[in-house]
C-alpha cells in the first residue's frame, strides 16, 4: 500500500480498521482515552494520564494483529494522514455516514 492521494489512504485506512470492535478500540484508545486521561489528572491526581493513555493506546494498537488481523504499519507511516483518518471515520460513524464509506470500500475491492 503506497497511496498518493488522501482517498487512497483512506480507503486503506478504513479497510485495516473494517471490523466495529477495532473501530470502537480505536475511538476509546486514540481519542476518548486522552481526554479522559487530561480530565482525571486535574481531577483524581496528576499522573492518571500516564496510565490511561498508554493503557488504551496499546489497547488500539494490539487490535491490528488480534481483531482485524493485520498490521498498522501502513498506517504508521503518514502519521498525520492516520490522525484526520481517524477523525474522519469517528465523526462518520457518529452521525451515520461510516456505513456509505463502507460500501464504497467493498464497492473498489471488488
Amino acid at each position: 500500500m503506497n497511496p498518493q492521494t488522501f482517498d487512497e489512504y483512506w480507503l486503506g485506512y478504513l479497510a485495516g480498521h473494517s471490523k466495529p470492535s477495532t473501530r470502537f478500540i480505536h475511538y476509546l484508545g486514540l481519542f476518548f482515552a486522552p481526554i479522559a486521561g487530561i480530565a482525571a489528572s486535574f481531577l483524581v491526581v496528576w499522573w492518571a494520564f500516564l496510565v490511561i493513555i498508554p493503557f488504551f493506546y496499546v489497547a488500539a494498537f494490539l487490535t491490528h494483529p488480534f481483531l482485524d488481523h493485520n498490521s498498522n504499519k501502513p498506517f504508521a507511516d503518514r502519521p498525520l494522514w492516520s490522525a484526520i483518518a481517524l477523525l474522519r471515520m469517528l465523526a462518520l460513524d457518529l452521525t451515520g455516514g461510516l456505513g456509505r464509506q463502507l460500501r464504497r470500500l467493498n464497492d473498489v475491492a471488488r
